[in-house]
Protein backbone atom coordinates (compact mmCIF):
# COMPACT_ATOMS: atom_id res chain seq x y z
CA UNK A 1 0.00 0.00 0.00
CA UNK A 2 1.75 3.69 -1.09
CA UNK A 3 2.09 5.53 2.13
CA UNK A 4 0.25 9.49 2.31
CA UNK A 5 1.87 12.46 3.32
CA UNK A 6 0.27 15.52 5.26
CA UNK A 7 2.66 17.91 5.34
CA UNK A 8 1.22 20.81 7.69
CA UNK A 9 3.55 23.63 6.94
CA UNK A 10 5.75 24.19 3.59
CA UNK A 11 9.06 24.72 4.43
CA UNK A 12 11.97 26.16 3.02
CA UNK A 13 14.07 24.84 0.14
CA UNK A 14 16.41 22.95 2.35
CA UNK A 15 19.45 23.77 0.39
CA UNK A 16 21.98 26.02 2.11
CA UNK A 17 19.58 26.05 5.42
CA UNK A 18 20.88 25.20 9.08
CA UNK A 19 18.02 22.59 9.00
CA UNK A 20 16.83 20.58 12.18
CA UNK A 21 15.60 17.33 11.21
CA UNK A 22 13.74 15.34 13.53
CA UNK A 23 12.18 11.86 12.35
CA UNK A 24 9.66 9.73 15.10
CA UNK A 25 9.50 6.50 14.25
CA UNK A 26 5.54 5.52 14.98
CA UNK A 27 5.90 2.21 14.81
CA UNK A 28 7.43 2.39 18.59
CA UNK A 29 4.21 5.08 19.53
CA UNK A 30 1.00 3.20 20.51
CA UNK A 31 -0.42 5.76 23.21
CA UNK A 32 0.85 9.00 24.70
CA UNK A 33 3.19 8.11 27.06
CA UNK A 34 5.18 6.27 24.48
CA UNK A 35 4.48 9.64 22.06
CA UNK A 36 6.03 11.65 24.99
CA UNK A 37 8.94 9.24 25.71
CA UNK A 38 9.69 9.31 21.77
CA UNK A 39 9.76 12.72 21.24
CA UNK A 40 11.34 13.97 24.30
CA UNK A 41 14.18 11.65 22.98
CA UNK A 42 14.32 12.82 19.20
CA UNK A 43 13.91 16.31 19.93
CA UNK A 44 16.10 16.38 22.84
CA UNK A 45 14.06 17.94 25.16
CA UNK A 46 15.24 19.21 28.45
CA UNK A 47 15.51 17.24 31.48
CA UNK A 48 12.52 19.17 33.06
CA UNK A 49 10.24 18.27 30.37
CA UNK A 50 7.31 16.77 32.61
CA UNK A 51 5.76 13.90 30.27
CA UNK A 52 2.42 15.70 29.87
CA UNK A 53 0.89 18.21 26.99
CA UNK A 54 1.73 20.97 28.12
CA UNK A 55 5.04 19.88 29.01
CA UNK A 56 5.28 18.95 25.43
CA UNK A 57 3.32 22.28 23.88
CA UNK A 58 5.95 24.48 25.74
CA UNK A 59 8.99 22.42 24.83
CA UNK A 60 7.62 22.27 21.20
CA UNK A 61 7.74 25.93 21.16
CA UNK A 62 10.95 26.73 22.61
CA UNK A 63 13.52 24.77 20.85
CA UNK A 64 16.47 27.14 22.31
CA UNK A 65 18.39 23.78 23.14
CA UNK A 66 18.96 23.02 19.61
CA UNK A 67 19.13 26.38 17.55
CA UNK A 68 18.45 25.82 13.68
CA UNK A 69 17.35 28.13 11.06
CA UNK A 70 14.22 26.27 10.73
CA UNK A 71 13.17 22.80 11.93
CA UNK A 72 11.20 19.87 10.67
CA UNK A 73 9.62 17.27 12.37
CA UNK A 74 8.85 13.41 10.39
CA UNK A 75 6.72 11.40 12.09
CA UNK A 76 6.53 8.63 10.18
CA UNK A 77 3.45 5.97 10.93
CA UNK A 78 1.25 7.99 12.89
CA UNK A 79 -1.96 5.31 12.60
CA UNK A 80 -0.45 3.42 15.78
CA UNK A 81 -1.29 6.15 17.44
CA UNK A 82 -4.05 7.54 15.89
CA UNK A 83 -5.56 4.00 16.10
CA UNK A 84 -4.85 2.99 19.52
CA UNK A 85 -5.89 6.23 21.37
CA UNK A 86 -7.81 8.27 18.99
CA UNK A 87 -8.93 11.02 21.67
CA UNK A 88 -4.89 11.25 22.79
CA UNK A 89 -3.70 11.75 19.14
CA UNK A 90 -6.02 14.19 18.61
CA UNK A 91 -4.38 16.34 21.39
CA UNK A 92 -0.91 15.60 20.16
CA UNK A 93 -1.98 16.75 16.04
CA UNK A 94 -3.67 19.88 17.88
CA UNK A 95 -0.88 20.66 19.56
CA UNK A 96 1.71 20.23 16.47
CA UNK A 97 -0.55 22.15 14.38
CA UNK A 98 -0.60 25.15 16.98
CA UNK A 99 2.93 24.64 17.39
CA UNK A 100 3.69 25.18 13.07
CA UNK A 101 0.99 28.51 13.38
CA UNK A 102 3.38 29.64 16.39
CA UNK A 103 7.03 28.97 14.40
CA UNK A 104 5.08 30.16 11.26
CA UNK A 105 5.39 34.03 13.14
CA UNK A 106 8.50 33.67 13.68
CA UNK A 107 11.62 34.04 11.20
CA UNK A 108 12.65 29.99 12.05
CA UNK A 109 9.67 27.80 10.68
CA UNK A 110 8.53 24.12 12.22
CA UNK A 111 7.55 21.72 9.52
CA UNK A 112 5.66 18.51 10.52
CA UNK A 113 5.26 15.80 7.65
CA UNK A 114 3.02 12.60 8.80
CA UNK A 115 4.12 9.73 6.33
CA UNK A 116 1.37 7.31 6.68
CA UNK A 117 -0.39 4.49 5.04
CA UNK A 118 -4.04 5.31 6.09
CA UNK A 119 -3.90 8.67 7.10
CA UNK A 120 -7.77 10.27 6.04
CA UNK A 121 -8.87 13.33 7.65
CA UNK A 122 -10.61 10.74 10.41
CA UNK A 123 -7.29 10.28 11.46
CA UNK A 124 -5.30 13.71 11.72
Amino acid sequence: MAKHITQLLPVKPLADQNTKIFYLDGREIQDKQSFLQKVAEVMQFPDYFGYNWDAFEECITDLDWCPAAQYILIYDYPEAFSTAEPEEWMIAYDILRLAVEYWQSTDTPLGVLLFGETLTDRTL
